[in-house]
């Protein structure tokens, strides 16, 4: 009989790869798989069936939803709620384990623990505390209000995260760490080349000032000539306007959100991936980004950050060059590209041999053996 896993998850699901490619994985070796999630934006079916997983969505109750201006005040209400839609679950389907998403999902995690004695794996794709607290609570004061060591210490079987730093951080106080990276499925069976008449730089994700975006675009205006930049993110204030206003009259396109299916095709159709954030970001210190594993899996050089975790691992080995947030610097670098093509083609080569030894297939081997050791089918 397979083993039945329930997931709560503080987004609507269809756009986190990794809770995606964690699902589909434990689905495609045999497990049942349910998704508690929620629909922040109101948008999306309360109910459906994704690729063999059950998705089912909660909302905020309206007024609450209107009331309340900060989404962090709503983290607590997303709690209970999810808590008692998994109790509700759990007495027509008797699920063994409990997998949940960051901290906004562990204290339910914990709850349905202590209530009915089921597996708890923390899987931690932030340090949430440096997210919301660094700079604005004094340190001493953090773990009162967060109670993040309080639920692992008493109630997690396992903590999964996505980088040694993040692992450095919770082995502080909890020795069961395991990594699973954010790691990309291989698809490609041979290295493409990419196009070397013209540098295309790609940036698929979010947008905000520490990702250092509205320095590429003006870096790519001074240049102009043999350069594209192809941006693909939500709409936000400040930086999308501005790309699509550069797009009229400069090499620059906005394509608005993509899907996670067309992620690694667009990526593949660039020459560059920029990956260039600041350093100031304590996250970006310590992990790895996403568009460092698209660029490994399509073969693609990159453009990295000084100081960043992405940065120390695209110098290590050889796939690209790194910069600081700085017009400047990243102008020199593209123009370095621009001249010198056959840089493009070699760091792109070499980030593709080295995806070989950092892709999904390795991490979902690691996911599997994790669960087989919580279940004791090892």
């Amino acid at each position: 009989m397979s083993t039945k896993v329930l997931m709560i998850l503080n987004n609507h699901y269809t756009h986190d790869p990794r809770v995606t490619a964690e699902a589909e994985s434990l689905v495609k070796h045999g497990y049942e798989v349910k998704v508690i999630a929620w629909d922040r934006k109101r948008r999306y079916p309360t109910h459906e069936v994704i690729n063999g997983i059950e998705v089912i969505r909660i909302k905020i109750p309206n007024p609450l939803d209107k009331l309340l201006p900060f989404e962090i005040l709503k983290v607590p209400i997303w709690q209970v709620l999810a808590y008692k839609r998994a109790l509700q679950i759990y007495k027509k389907w008797k699920f063994k384990i409990v997998h949940v998403h960051d901290w906004p999902d562990l204290p339910p995690g914990a709850w349905l623990k202590k209530r009915v004695g089921i597996k708890l794996i923390y899987d931690s794709h932030e340090i949430w505390s440096y997210m919301f607290l660094r700079g604005r609570i004094p340190k001493f004061l953090r773990e009162p209000l967060w109670r993040e060591q309080h639920f692992i210490s008493r109630y997690v079987d396992v903590i999964i995260t996505v980088s040694k730093g993040a692992a450095e951080y919770f082995l502080r106080f909890y020795p069961k760490i395991r990594l699973v990276r954010n790691m990309k499925q291989r698809r490609e069976s041979k290295w493409e080349r990419p196009d070397s008449s013209i540098l295309r730089v790609v940036y698929i994700g979010g947008f905000n000032k520490n990702r250092c975006i509205l320095e590429l675009v003006e870096a790519i205006f001074k240049i102009r000539h043999k350069i594209e930049g192809i941006f693909a993110g939500p709409e936000v204030k400040g930086i999308s306007d501005v790309i699509v206003m550069y797009s009229k009259n400069f090499p620059v396109k906005y394509l608005g959100f993509i899907p996670r299916g067309q992620v690694l095709n667009v990526t593949k159709k660039g020459s560059l991936v920029y990956l260039v954030f600041k350093p100031k970001d304590p996250l970006y210190r310590i992990a790895l980004a996403n568009k460092l594993f698209e660029a490994m899996v399509v073969g693609r050089a990159c453009l990295a950050g000084k100081g960043t975790a992405s940065g120390k691992f695209v110098e290590e080995y050889k796939i690209g060059l790194v910069v600081n947030c700085n017009v400047e610097e990243i102008k020199k670098a593209l123009i370095n590209f621009i001249e010198n093509p056959k840089l493009v083609i070699k760091f792109g080569r070499r980030a593709y041999k080295v995806g070989h030894k950092y892709n999904w297939e390795i991490e979902e081997k690691k996911l599997l053996e994790i669960y087989q050791e919580i279940t004791g089918e090892m």
